[in-house]
């Protein structure tokens, strides 16, 4: 049994949180894969929608729903605390584009000085630099989510506004997307903030949900002792767990067959409404619950353990640098498309790579300390 306290009695680091972002990172590694470097043929292959069907019900909205249930525990959780991380973030979208875009740039030209311009690659090359130049990730929709959540902080707004606003954003989003301009840098705003055009690969306004969610949960782990936490997952996640499958069980026999279900989460990925929302949310709970009952097992395996929780603290770096690799790859590719097995083979390589240059970030930025 377990029974929620009056009182917070459970404030220190939740070590299934650290499982959850650790695998979390790899899965968008693997993805990210598909969506940079893959050719025509990968990119439609059913090895690329099968597996971004199953990482749709977690993925982006389980990095922000973990944002939410993080700002709860972070000793900077003060309104001046979340505007000053949500303004860092806004500026992190900037020079990342920037420098992905110069990542691509520099290798693109070093490989056409050794073996000269490959045919067809220059155009590719362009549009690839102004999808870089335009890019909105997950930085900009964390960003945008803690000037909210300061603004929430700071109005004393009660955990049942949480979940009411969760929900109205649910309501919300599939009328919010319908808003489109022909102004072309206003509609560029619109889809940043609502997706209605598609011509962003974020918006922002949807995700709320997930950080207003996440905090409600971490708020009321909180209130369960340490010692009755399996208690309480074994509850919530047998109650989630049945409602997740249910509903991707729904969406299957509704859009049946490999591209129709595809479609069909690639659409609510961007802008969900209130079923994804809570179909999403179950799926979230399930998945603390699984890891919080793999823990013991995975704490054994030393190094796969230390590694996931060195992932979840620098997921923020791990994501950005991430991106940068595979768009250097993409340069000195002269943008081949890359086949399945090649995708997952480089997505392997690029985890290997992308840890590496975030250790020696963090090696020389302790040396400049010190």
């Amino acid at each position: 049994m377990f029974s929620l306290k009056e009182k917070e009695v459970n404030t220190g680091r939740q070590r299934e949180l650290d499982l959850v972002k650790g695998f979390l990172m790899i899965m968008i590694v693997f993805i990210h894969s598909f969506q940079t470097i893959a050719g025509a043929a990968a990119a439609e292959s059913s090895v690329h929608k099968i597996m971004f069907a199953l990482f749709m019900p977690t993925g982006a909205c389980l990095y922000l729903f973990t944002m939410g249930f993080g700002s709860v525990f972070t000793r900077h959780s003060q309104p001046k605390d979340m505007v000053r991380n949500g303004i860092k973030l806004l500026i992190y979208q900037g020079i990342s584009n920037l420098c992905y875009a110069a990542v691509m740039t520099v290798s693109y030209a070093i490989r056409n000085s050794i073996t000269g311009e490959v045919a067809g690659s220059r155009e590719v090359f362009e549009a690839s630099r102004y999808s870089m130049l335009t890019f909105v990730n997950i930085f900009f929709i964390s960003g945008m989510c803690y000037l909210v959540l300061a603004l929430y902080r700071k109005l004393n707004v009660k955990l049942g506004g949480y979940i009411i606003s969760a929900l109205i954003v649910g309501i919300v989003t599939p009328f919010t997307k319908l808003l489109i301009s022909d102004n072309q840098a206003l509609n560029w705003l619109l889809d940043m903030t609502f997706g209605g055009k598609g011509e962003t690969s974020f918006c922002f306004f949807p995700y709320l949900s997930y950080v207003f969610l996440g905090y409600v949960f971490a708020k009321v782990i909180r209130r369960v002792p340490e010692n009755e936490k399996g208690a309480f997952y074994k509850k919530s996640g047998l109650v989630c767990g049945i409602v997740a499958v249910a509903w991707f069980v729904i969406c299957i026999v509704m859009h049946p067959g490999v591209d129709g279900f595809f479609n069909y989460m690639i659409e609510q990925y961007r802008t969900p409404g209130l079923v994804k929302v809570v179909g999403t949310f179950c799926s979230i709970i399930l998945v603390f619950a699984v890891a919080f009952f793999l823990m013991p097992i995975i704490e054994k395996w030393k190094f796969v353990y230390n590694k996931l929780c060195y992932y979840s603290r620098q997921i923020s770096k791990m994501y950005a640098v991430h991106i940068g690799v595979y768009w250097t790859i993409a340069g000195f590719a002269a943008f081949y498309e890359f086949s399945v097995r090649d995708c997952l083979i480089l997505s392997v390589v690029v985890l290997i790579v992308t840890d590496l240059l975030v250790q020696g970030y963090l090696k020389l930025t302790d040396k400049l300390k010190g």
